[in-house]
């Protein structure tokens, strides 16, 4: 039997994916556009304390913790505040604004130390996951990651 030729999702090179019709990146560095600045990304120093949200504001970017600790709490509708998680350097906070179904913030972000993250626009993060499969590789591996230890931190 004849094999046509390779009309897979990934188009005719199989081990290239198209993204939006075309090749991506392959020269893309996810440690790279995470350690620096450009269109729709910004550094943002925080003092000890400082808030980087609060729960119900608008959520229009997202953090990448580069150093630092900050503290995720929540308010119940009953008034009872939870700590929900401590994140640190590498982490990612503010991530449900990538969501079309999340347009306020689910918690607040507060800085437990001084710190320096870099903030992505909404939409620089939507494009960079669209057209970057090694960033949005890495960015869902840190979700699922990030789901399991809190599920385990729960019934823990």
């Amino acid at each position: 039997m004849r094999r046509a030729r390779d009309s897979s999702a990934f188009g005719q090179d199989s081990k290239t994916p198209l993204v939006g019709g075309k090749k991506p990146n392959m020269g893309f560095d996810p440690a790279a556009f995470l350690a620096g600045t450009g269109v729709g990304k910004t550094v943002v120093h925080l003092k000890e304390k400082d808030i980087f949200f609060s729960q119900g504001d608008p959520a229009h970017s997202v953090f990448y913790i580069q150093k630092g600790q900050v503290n995720l709490t929540a308010v119940s509708q009953n008034g009872k505040e939870a700590t929900i998680t401590q994140l640190g350097e590498g982490d990612f906070i503010g991530e449900e604004c990538v969501a079309p179904d999340h347009p306020t913030r689910m918690a607040t972000a507060a800085a437990l130390t001084e710190c320096t993250v870099l903030r992505f626009d909404r939409e620089e993060m939507l494009r960079v996951l669209h057209e970057e499969p090694a960033f949005s590789g890495l960015f869902v591996s840190y979700l699922l990651a990030r789901g399991t230890q809190l599920e385990a931190d729960l019934v823990g």
